[in-house]
């Protein structure tokens, strides 16, 4: 583990590591796994409650063995996700071996499915961050945290590396209170970095606004002098004469001329009705402008208290798990200033977004792509359900379904290789499948616009790029 005091840094002390671990608790089935976004947790049968906990947390890549439940505060730190791939590959598995490869920061644990075929579980604790890899007997990758993995993770171990390292002698050098307590530190900076990052935007945000507002306030037109215009109108009105243009009445709080602009096709009173309504209508803006200018301050002020008491949680000293708990403390308090939606919110746009209709694909086990199956599918997909960072791909002069590849708001990340089997996706979802090469344009989803009035499915593109490629489903794209 980088970083950790005294755990996992040293090959040779994780291989007698987890040969006594292949002692204990060897050809011990796995009863539950739970896996999340940079994490696994493999639960063992037997009365110890012992799981063996694996991270690819940037700062904090580590194997711990862990014997009961997670400490709350990391428990809340790492969700599980219910639908993780591994929860069906790794189900009714055996956990028949653990060693580490030769010299290297790199845990194997061999799995066996109910049917006696094996698995191999590959966790890299070096890099930043490490990875978790799944292969099957042949060296078959069936699933990855991250892509392309190391060539350390390429190829099973050999039988015999199961059996050659020597047990620790020491139940104490698992490390694993120290483990946690480090694994927690990470997460509590994390999400004060978050956290922060999110509030300073917003303060940028708010502070200019009061800028503006303050800018508006400053240039906004007092009622008051439409209010004398109009009271010294009054006091003459019975000498206007009809179709005037404009009139010249003292100003009955100093005397002073003023010229006032008439609408000659107007009679005198409703000229001075006019003049009475501008009044109001300046107020009412001024006192608009001035309670937005109010909440704006407001929320600045808001928002620099929060990055206050966020910054004294940094400079508090203590273990690493009271440091996480303190920070998820402070999101529990501030949640809607952190912009951090309720757990159910977050749970009803999971489903709401996992139920939307369109044809899934994954590509190379890491890229979500949408295919629209029907024209009205296709504005659902571009217009409502894609985000404005997305990439949109369409086979260029032939109809065809929408494509969509997500990507979490880094178009910049999407490798060119990702891109043109996306595309490939989008010519075999074409009028133009059965044509050796199909012209296929792609941009991000903001440079997509629907015409006015247009039929459903039509759209136009700002700006594009075309790429040429072979229709089909290439090889590494998968039905999702």
């Amino acid at each position: 583990m980088m970083g950790a005091p005294g755990a996992f840094s040293d090959p040779a002390a994780l291989a007698a590591r987890l040969a006594r671990w292949r002692v204990m608790y060897g050809d011990r089935p796995l009863y539950r796994c739970a896996a999340g976004e940079r994490w696994v947790r493999l639960h063992l049968a037997g009365d110890e409650r012992f799981c063996l906990l694996l991270t690819t947390i940037p700062g904090a890549t580590l194997l711990a063995g862990v014997t009961g439940r997670l400490p709350e505060a990391l428990g809340n730190a790492l969700p599980a996700e219910r639908d993780h791939p591994l929860l069906a590959l790794l189900q009714g598995a055996t956990l028949t071996g653990l060693a580490a490869l030769p010299g290297e920061r790199v845990a194997c644990l061999r799995l066996a499915r109910p049917d006696g075929s094996p698995m191999h579980l590959l966790h890299q604790m070096f890099g930043s961050p490490g990875n978790t890899v799944l292969l099957d007997g042949g060296g078959r990758c069936l699933w990855a945290m991250r892509r392309p993995p190391h060539a350390l993770l390429s190829a099973p171990p050999e039988r015999a590396l199961y059996a050659t390292a020597v047990p620790s002698d020491d139940p104490a050098d698992d490390d694993a209170d120290a483990a946690l307590d480090h694994l927690a530190v990470v997460l509590a900076a994390e999400t004060r970095a978050r956290i922060a990052a999110s509030l300073g935007r917003r303060l940028r945000s708010a502070e200019k606004l009061c800028e503006h507002r303050q800018h508006d306030l400053a240039g906004a037109g007092s009622g008051d002098e439409h209010r004398r215009r109009a009271e010294a109108l009054a006091a003459h009105l019975h000498e206007l004469k009809p179709g005037a243009s404009r009139c010249e009445v003292p100003d009955l709080r100093d005397g002073t001329p003023l010229v006032i602009e008439l609408d000659p096709a107007r009679n005198a009173a409703t000229n001075l009705d006019a003049l009475f309504h501008r009044a109001r209508k300046a107020d009412r803006g001024r006192e608009v402008i001035a309670a937005n200018l109010e909440r704006a301050q407001e929320e600045a002020a808001a928002l620099r208290g929060a990055l206050e008491t966020l910054s004294q949680l940094d400079a508090a000293p203590g273990p690493g798990l009271a440091a996480l708990t303190a920070a998820q403390d402070w999101v529990a308090a501030h949640g809607a200033l952190a912009g951090a939606a309720p757990r159910a919110q977050r749970r009803a746009e999971a489903n709401d977004e996992a139920s939307r209709p369109f044809r899934r694909y994954l590509i190379d086990g890491r890229w979500e792509v949408w295919v629209g199956r029907s024209s009205r599918e296709n504005d659902e997909l571009t217009h409502r359900a894609a985000h404005s960072r997305d990439l949109w791909l369409h086979a260029h002069g032939a109809a065809g379904s929408h494509v969509i590849v997500r990507t979490r708001g880094r178009p910049d990340l999407v490798p060119p290789a990702v891109l043109e089997k996306a595309a490939s996706l989008a010519a075999f979802h074409s009028k133009a499948r059965n044509s050796s090469l199909v012209p296929v344009v792609w941009t991000e989803k903001r440079f997509v616009r629907k015409p006015r009035k247009s039929p459903p499915g039509l759209a136009v593109c700002l700006q594009d790029r075309t790429v040429m490629v072979e229709p089909g489903i290439a090889p590494g794209v998968e039905p999702a």
